[in-house]
């Protein structure tokens, strides 16, 4: 399982009025037992226990999406919760004419946490399907980090803010217009002399 192709989509797009993250996920081609589903299924309760309020997040376009692809971009929705306190609604669909490949969208109002998130959620839900351990602390924190980073502004960047804001409103020099008393214009005898 992994994500072959990612483009970020305005927002007023085919799926959302936001900003979205349109992810292509390509499967392997050996599908996973309803036993194997329900033991990932517990793991992933394990790991995140508040996957369960928020399993009507995800719409389906077709039928004909595997379980595993619901299940990351649930996942990838949970992170955000988690991590930017961010909860959205993704979309999930097949890409036609191409077999083992499904759409995601999920639409984010941090565009640089989006496709972390999902990449996370990839990570996670792959290591907990082969039963490997997965460091969730971490990766949870470096989504906090990337919205703190989205929402601490750079102090460089204020300033020149600040200053181009003061330069647009303040001139440097003030135009100024000579008065009509203060200009002398030649007599028309002068000018007709010359």
């Amino acid at each position: 399982m992994k994500i072959i192709d990612q483009r970020y989509l305005d927002e007023d797009n085919r799926y959302s009025t936001q900003p979205c993250l349109l992810s292509i996920l390509e499967l392997d081609d050996t599908p996973d037992t309803p036993a194997a589903e329900a033991a990932l299924d517990q793991r992933l309760h394990a790991a995140l226990p508040g996957l369960n309020e928020h399993s009507g997040l995800v719409g389906m376009r077709c039928a004909d999406v595997p379980h595993l692809v619901e299940v990351v971009q649930r996942v990838a929705i949970e992170l955000r919760r988690l991590a930017l306190n961010e909860v959205t609604v993704g979309f999930i669909g097949v890409v036609p004419r191409m077999r083992g490949r499904y759409r995601l969208v999920l639409p984010y109002s941090a565009k640089n946490a989006a496709a972390p998130a999902l990449a996370l959620a990839t990570q996670l839900v792959d290591a907990l399907r082969h039963g490997r351990s997965f460091n969730l602390k971490a990766g949870l924190a470096r989504l906090r980090a990337l919205a703190d980073r989205r929402t601490k502004p750079r102090p460089g960047y204020l300033m020149h803010t600040a200053r181009t804001i003061l330069m647009s409103v303040i001139p440097a020099s003030t135009f100024s217009m000579p008065s009509i008393f203060s200009v002398s214009m030649p007599s028309s005898s002068a000018a007709a002399s010359n």
